[in-house]
């Protein structure tokens, strides 16, 4: 009796075990149909242009083929796509365009419906007049939008300006308003990007360059006359900078200054972008460590590591120095001139320079300018012109005229030796020390 109850009990577990691989067999068939049907059937071209436009601003003129892949989500490709977004203000070339499906509506051919788009490859390029139009144009996107391994230019009469190499950019819906972040590569440095409209009646942008040491937070907001107006907070090299700012056909730099272990200074001025990307900025020190700003550039410009050396050469400006100081540092194509400084007491040395060179071997042509007085004697103009390496402490005097009188060769050897023996000793920040150098001109000359 208790056999055929066992037997009858084994007879129903293999009943329901077979009921049950039945069902997920028929699963899996009618699932592997639904995803793999697509693939027999050509897609409404028509519907896809449309879809795009309404959804994601897109305008795509031909559409030449359209491949389905299942995994890893159902979708169609456009291969070697070429579209714009908006009125023409966002460019994409040679890219992959991926339309990732709704799996609930993914036998429907005559009309499109999909989640999110992903464009992989190519290069997407913004005319920077155009700038200001990019945030409205994306906030109009109904979906998902994902650049992947794409190369983004801005452009400046048809130049490139600035470039970032193999970019993620993600624009996501945040709390009814877009969020756009962008990471990918800037002269070989990983560059992160985030901007953020949530903000009630102000937009974020956040810009990092952690290899550079450069992280900016800006806060801006257009109003009714169509003038943008915002402030900066900028750390670069462990300095910290802030300004205000208002932009219309140039950028207007206020209320601005910085702080660090270096320099304490208030700044304004100006930044253009027409015809070319020029920067203007006064500063009045308020605070300036002479030995530890020239730390602080021979590590950065003047070792064998000279990350931001190409950042440097884009950097085209004047920077004009008052108060315990004078002087401008002008930066263009890669030169970077110091012109009338006058530094001291009474500023009573003058001084011009040029870096010939940036790196481990990096010199610095300088002519200096000191009238020595003495109680008894009679003062003299002195003018030492020469080179001088950072890295290795190395002084040069190539020229010295006393009154306007050049010196021989040979004597003026003979006070380039005394100056790096006595005045230098290794050390060529000395080079600046003010009371060092007033007392070697008094005693040798």
């Amino acid at each position: 009796m208790l056999n055929i109850r066992k037997l009858d009990f084994n007879v129903q577990e293999k009943k329901k075990m077979k009921f049950f691989l039945y069902l997920i067999f028929f699963l899996i068939f009618f699932f592997a149909t639904y995803l793999i049907l697509p693939k027999l059937f050509n897609f409404s071209v028509e519907s896809i242009k449309e879809k795009l436009k309404n959804n994601n601003d897109i305008n795509i003129q031909s559409i030449s083929k359209i491949n389905y892949k299942i995994f890893p989500t159902p979708r169609l490709i456009v291969l070697n796509s070429n579209f714009t977004i908006g009125e023409e203000i966002i460019t994409v070339i040679n890219s992959e365009l991926e339309i990732i499906l709704n799996l609930s509506q993914i036998l429907n051919f005559n009309t499109i419906n999909y989640k999110k788009l992903l464009i992989s490859n190519g290069s997407s390029k913004i005319n920077l007049n155009n700038l200001n139009q990019v945030v409205s144009s994306l906030d109009k996107n109904k979906k998902q939008l994902t650049f992947k391994k794409n190369n983004l230019i801005f452009l400046k009469k048809k130049k490139i300006f600035l470039k970032i190499d193999d970019t993620l950019i993600k624009v996501n819906q945040v709390r009814g308003k877009k969020e756009i972040s962008i990471s990918g590569k800037f002269l070989k440095n990983k560059i992160f990007i985030k901007l953020d409209n949530s903000l009630e009646n102000k937009n974020y942008l956040n810009f990092e360059i952690p290899k550079l040491d450069i992280s900016t937070r800006v806060f801006f907001k257009k109003n009714k006359s169509g003038i943008t107006d915002g402030s900066l907070n900028l750390e670069v090299f462990n300095n910290f900078l802030k300004f205000n700012f208002i932009k219309n056909d140039s950028i207007e730099l206020k209320n601005g200054f910085i702080r660090s272990r270096i320099i304490n200074a208030s700044i304004d001025g100006a930044a253009n972008f027409s015809p070319t990307f020029f920067l203007k900025l006064n500063l009045t020190p308020s605070n300036l460590n002479i030995k530890k700003l020239f730390i602080a550039v021979k590590e950065s410009f003047f070792s064998n590591n000279i990350n931001n050396l190409p950042l440097i050469k884009k950097i085209n400006g004047t920077f004009n120095f008052k108060s315990k100081f004078e002087g401008k540092i002008v930066s263009k194509n890669g030169e970077i001139l110091f012109e009338d400084f006058k530094v001291g007491k009474n500023k009573s040395f003058y001084f011009n320079a040029k870096i010939l060179e940036l790196g481990k071997k990096g010199k610095i042509q300088f002519n200096v300018v000191k009238t020595v007085t003495h109680k008894k004697k009679p003062s003299k103009n002195i003018r030492i012109i020469g080179l001088l390496v950072p890295s290795s402490s190395k002084v040069i005097f190539e020229k010295i005229l006393i009154e306007g009188k050049e010196q021989s060769a040979k004597k003026t050897k003979e006070y380039e030796n005394i100056f790096k023996d006595k005045f230098i000793q290794g050390y060529s920040g000395n080079f600046f020390n003010e009371d060092k150098i007033d007392k070697y001109l008094k005693d040798l000359f």
